[in-house]
């Protein structure tokens, strides 16, 4: 996980609001967040009105009664996803052939970056071509040839200068569709930097100028970002070195400050350790809220529909065992049940329900059989269901009586702890998802 010592102290305050009951902890958790955030060298500045506008949006959702936690903390991922850009931060490949030009300091991983970018186009079935013009560093081109040579990419001949590569290939770059430059760096942002990387752009005309940036320079980071977007005009940032780093939130609020869009993150040294940013994705991992978006993901993947209606009555408590039976269909294909309740916010803290969970899950695959054998009007309305039913219901699944009664109990108590739960936290995430409750 990237960010780990920001994200844990963020989570931490999540479980605690979580845990209480009442509002007594929100003002607690709220003042543990913003000192998260300072620890985690995000800019003062932007943490007080971060803070300031949670407070308020609090407010204005309290009116005179009583604010829930689930909503404290939906207010509370709305902003930092605010905070982080909510707009489009995908590098489009809109023309062919598309040249990112990756510059940045000495140490920022460039020229590793380029590998990675080459490897995540590939995969997508784009060609690509490596352009190394970091001629100023003498092991550069060595370390791009082997990173092409790993992901089996094209790399451009090697020459005196940038500008004399660049003629020597440009007539070579309509045969791919991505060209990725791999520009020299150096301790600082210094004259003769400046004129490079100044000359390589107007030989280059490159669609995408992109800023490679290490997590861990904290607040300085809004100082390089500031200078190379001067110099260039920044599209996009690469942050690298994310994986544990305890002070990223400089360099991600360095961005918002430029107003260039964070396009990927590094997530580790292997070539495949690189995704594309997902302001929302990030905040729920941040927060650890990220599971209900990766059950979401995977039941697209199965070609799973899930039913909405049946859905709402479930979370509002009001379903019946039509309502259980579908969803229990579609769970037999995502997992454990007890691993997908444990990716529901809250749901798996509780004791009880933490034991009935676990009690349905080892017997998932009968109760879908029991109900295989009931009619339709026994599904929409279990009460109808008599001792004479169960029986006959036993039989036609080939499962026991004391079975089938006890997914009849256990479908009454699902129902009455839903309705007393009323987590306010699913519904608010399940509308994130497209799902209107």
């Amino acid at each position: 996980m990237v960010f780990d010592s920001l994200s844990g102290k963020l989570r931490d305050g999540i479980k605690k609001l979580l845990n209480s009951t009442g509002n007594e902890k929100i003002d607690e958790v709220i003042s543990e967040i913003k000192q998260s955030l300072l620890e985690g060298d995000v800019d003062k500045q932007i943490v007080d009105k971060l803070i300031q506008k949670i407070y308020d949006d609090i407010k204005s959702k309290k009116g005179k009664g009583f604010v829930s936690r689930e909503r404290v903390i939906d207010v509370i991922y709305e902003n930092l996803v605010e905070l982080l850009g909510t707009g489009e931060n995908k590098i489009e490949i809109n023309t062919v052939p598309f040249k990112i030009l990756l510059v940045g300091l000495f140490g920022s991983g460039k020229t590793t970056t380029a590998g990675k970018l080459a490897n995540y186009y590939k995969k997508r079935g784009y060609r690509v071509l490596l352009l190394p013009l970091d001629t100023f560093r003498p092991a550069a081109y060595d370390q791009l040839l082997q990173l092409s040579k790993q992901i089996n990419v094209k790399i451009a001949s090697q020459g005196k200068d940038p500008i004399q590569i660049i003629n020597a290939n440009s007539k070579s770059f309509t045969g791919y569709d991505v060209i990725i430059a791999d520009s020299a760096g150096r301790d600082a942002l210094d004259d003769a930097l400046v004129k490079e990387i100044r000359n390589i752009n107007t030989a280059l005309k490159p669609n995408n100028v992109t800023l490679v940036i290490p997590a861990d320079l904290g607040q300085n980071a809004a100082m390089q970002v500031k200078a190379f977007h001067d110099i260039l005009g920044i599209n996009s940032i690469i942050l690298t070195k994310t994986d544990g780093t305890a002070n990223g939130g400089g360099a991600l609020t360095a961005a918002y400050i430029s107003g260039a869009k964070v396009a990927f993150i590094g997530t580790g040294e292997k070539l495949n350790e690189i995704e594309e940013f997902d302001p929302k994705q990030f905040v729920s991992k941040l927060l650890g809220l990220e599971g209900l978006e990766s059950l979401l993901k995977k039941a697209e993947e199965e070609n799973i529909k899930i039913n909405e209606e049946s859905v709402k009555n479930v979370i509002k408590g009001e379903f019946s065992l039509m309502d259980v039976y579908d969803q229990y269909s579609n769970t037999k294909k995502l997992g454990p049940l007890d691993k997908i309740a444990g990716m529901i916010p809250g749901l798996s803290s509780s004791g009880k329900t933490k034991e009935l969970v676990e009690r349905q899950g080892e017997n998932l695959g009968k109760f879908v059989n029991i109900m295989d054998s009931m009619t339709k009007e026994e599904l929409e309305d279990p009460k109808t269901i008599d001792a004479s039913r169960v029986s006959r219901i036993a039989k036609g699944s080939g499962q026991s009586e004391e079975l089938v009664r006890e997914l009849l109990e256990q479908y009454k108590k699902m129902k009455t702890l839903m309705k007393m739960s009323n987590n306010r936290q699913v519904q608010n995430m399940m509308k994130r998802f497209g799902i209107k409750l």
